[in-house]
């Protein structure tokens, strides 16, 4: 078969072969309770951040990033939502939730959706606000100096981003850095990653933010998907030494 025949084929068996890692991955996650993962300091310090600050009686301010939902950045936006819902589980049951501000109208519907359900599973519905999650302004720099003012207004315990930021970053983490207060960070975006490391306290690296759900919520599909994707790893190292190797020797 000619190159681009084999093509088809190739990507076929790759997403058949990841469709049946992920449904035996699930089972699996379902019906084992100790599946082990790297400790990763960043989702260490956000469990159980709600109910240390509530003691304080000051409160925990989560930036969702400076994009929405329906873009390019979606999957980094749908890591903040998961990191929320985290959040709203934590402080649903003593009625405290977070403060969250959001650059994204649809973005803030949804946070909104989830923060209310969080207190209805508790019984404890009529105490949800809705102001606790607001919409600043969709342009980058302008939602960076809202969410500023937002840090400095609630005089928050601890500072928490994650989605997608750019250079508007750094109004957000200075913000932070200046009071200094706990800083929980994490970003999709290479160029950002130095700012993170220099004003926060944990930071999450790259393709570790999409693990928020198997770390903080260990949903079996989350589970699941993180295992089938360090398994495809593998396989690929794997073919590209036995490629070269064959290459080389062939």
């Amino acid at each position: 078969m000619w190159p681009s025949q084999t093509e088809p084929i190739a990507t076929l068996a790759i997403v058949v072969l990841a469709l049946l890692l992920l449904g035996w991955f699930v089972l699996r996650a379902r019906k084992t309770t100790g599946f082990p993962f790297r400790p990763i300091a960043a989702f260490q310090a956000m469990q159980g951040l709600l109910g240390r600050t509530a003691e304080s009686g000051r409160k925990v301010h989560l930036s969702l990033g400076s994009s929405g939902l329906g873009d390019e950045q979606t999957a980094a936006t749908s890591a903040g939502l998961t990191v929320l819902r985290s959040f709203a589980e934590q402080g649903a049951a003593f009625g405290y939730s977070p403060v969250v501000t959001v650059a994204d109208p649809i973005l803030m519907l949804v946070a909104q959706d989830i923060l209310y359900h969080a207190y209805q599973r508790t019984g404890l519905a009529a105490s949800y606000r809705s102001t606790d999650v607001r919409l600043i302004s969709p342009d980058p720099a302008a939602y960076a100096v809202g969410a500023q003012e937002e840090i400095n207004r609630e005089q928050v315990a601890a500072n928490v981003m994650t989605g997608h930021f750019g250079d508007e970053y750094l109004l957000l983490g200075e913000a932070g850095a200046q009071r200094e207060i706990t800083q929980l960070v994490g970003s999709n975006t290479v160029e950002v990653q130095p700012l993170m490391m220099a004003t926060s306290d944990r930071a999450l690296m790259g393709e570790e933010l999409f693990a928020a759900g198997a770390y903080l919520a260990r949903r079996p599909e989350h589970v699941a998907s993180l295992h089938v994707q360090d398994v495809l790893r593998v396989l690929l190292v794997a073919a590209i030494v036995v490629a070269v190797a064959i290459k080389t020797f062939g």
